[in-house]
């Protein structure tokens, strides 16, 4: 691996996730949403589909951290779409929780379509955007061409699900399709994260890690993939924990019962 790769490292991209919802796709990316945050400092961060809030959480920590001093928005129904299927409004209250509890000084909820959402933002003004919401070629496309003109000359916009060619997804193919338009990179891992910067002026690391070579962008996409991992791990053993203590739970109550009787 190259020393560059490792000399822009920092120790965002090792900080512990506070918010763990599940064993989601977005985990593995943690690491970087960490690492981009602290790195870019940008002063709108917009998050098109928000979900359990893995990613979302990600970037608000890093911004609370490393008082970046960014204003956060995460839009969402909050009640799914044909990729994740519906849900209740008990994640809409779990995201709500977390938010109220850490994040509530700089972090705003806007509960509708992302089309609906535009007019909360002036043109030129969010600097990083983070399109995660229905995956069709067709909605991704909508989603980053009406929001385009809402982004700033440091703009950075990021892809998820940008790895996945199974059933209609059609990110893989919008974000090939903009690799004639802007400078771009692409994780693989996690089901992978495309960024492209759209701004004249993106932040100095985000035209750096798009201007790789292509053995310098394997080794990035190594050091993250191996950070990634470890998360993923790590909620792997939270969550075997916590089912183990479930279990233990209702074996001690299931004693009690058949004591008794």
């Amino acid at each position: 691996m190259t020393n560059d790769a490792f000399s822009r490292l920092s120790p965002a991209a090792f900080q512990v996730p506070l918010h763990q919802s599940s064993i989601t796709a977005w985990q593995g990316h943690i690491p970087f949403a960490l690492w981009c945050m602290e790195q870019w400092r940008p002063k709108i961060f917009v998050e098109l589909g928000t979900h359990l809030g893995d990613s979302y959480f990600a970037f608000c920590q890093s911004v609370k951290e490393h008082a970046t001093g960014s204003q956060c928005f995460a839009v969402d129904t909050w009640q799914g779409d044909a990729h994740t299927g519906p849900y209740g409004s008990e994640t809409y209250e779990h995201v709500i929780v977390h938010n109220q509890q850490h994040y509530e000084e700089f972090s705003h909820l806007l509960r509708m379509t992302f089309d609906e959402a535009l007019g909360q933002f002036a043109d030129n003004s969010v600097d990083l955007l983070h399109i995660d919401g229905l995956h069709t070629y067709d909605a991704v496309r909508h989603d980053f061409e009406t929001w385009l003109p809402k982004m700033s000359d440091r703009g950075v916009v990021l892809f998820h699900d940008s790895n996945v060619y199974e059933k209609d997804f059609g990110v893989w193919r919008f974000v090939r399709e903009l690799e004639t338009r802007f400078p771009h990179f692409h994780f693989f891992h996690s089901h992978g994260l495309s960024i492209f910067t759209v701004g004249e002026k993106a932040p100095e690391t985000a035209r750096w890690i798009a201007g790789l070579s292509p053995s310098e962008g394997d080794d990035w996409r190594l050091i993250f993939s191996r950070l990634g991992d470890c998360v993923v791990q790590r909620a792997q053993a939270y969550f075997q924990q916590m089912q183990f203590q479930h279990e233990l739970q209702r074996r001690d109550e299931t004693i009690r019962e058949l004591s008794q009787k």
